[in-house]
């Protein structure tokens, strides 16, 4: 007898692992899709950045070639002008 009731929890206990195994992997599933968006959400930003990044840049080096393209016109009036 006491077989029978130690069969009948064993068959019960699995019963009821099943759906929680199955639970407990949806869960971890849909937390790994989770992070794996918020990584591909962070590098894009991180291209947004970069992006960002190079246009600033670029643009500084312009307004430094302008800069220097004043000065060098600039600079021959100052030397004629001490020239005399």
């Amino acid at each position: 007898m006491e077989d029978y009731v130690i069969l009948v929890l064993g068959i019960v206990l699995i019963g009821a692992a099943i759906p929680i195994t199955a639970i407990l992997t949806s869960h971890l599933s849909k937390q790994s899709k989770l992070k794996l968006e918020v990584l591909k959400q962070e590098i894009e930003l991180e291209k947004v950045r970069k992006e960002g990044y190079i246009i600033e840049t670029e643009k500084l080096r312009l307004e430094i070639e302008q800069t220097r393209q004043q000065l060098t016109l600039d600079q021959p009036v100052q030397f004629k002008l001490e020239d005399r």
